[in-house]
């Protein structure tokens, strides 16, 4: 196995870290209209990948302007 198929397995089967919505809501990741969002669109109870953070957001502003 080369270094690159290594590194490839290993994203591959490393999961991607989850977070709760105060962890978002606290985050310099994210203007504040987009807190504003989060605060709006996820569950105090469950976690979030960055990515479907950012999808729900972007859902949201597509359907806002339709």
């Amino acid at each position: 196995m080369t270094k690159k198929q290594a590194e490839e397995t290993t994203e591959a089967t490393t999961p991607e870290p989850t977070f709760t919505k105060q962890q978002f809501l606290e985050s310099k990741l994210f203007s504040a209209l987009h807190k504003d969002m989060i605060s709006a669109l996820l569950q105090d109870e469950e976690t979030y990948t960055t990515d479907q953070v950012k999808q729900k957001i972007e859902a949201f502003l597509r359907e806002a302007a339709e």
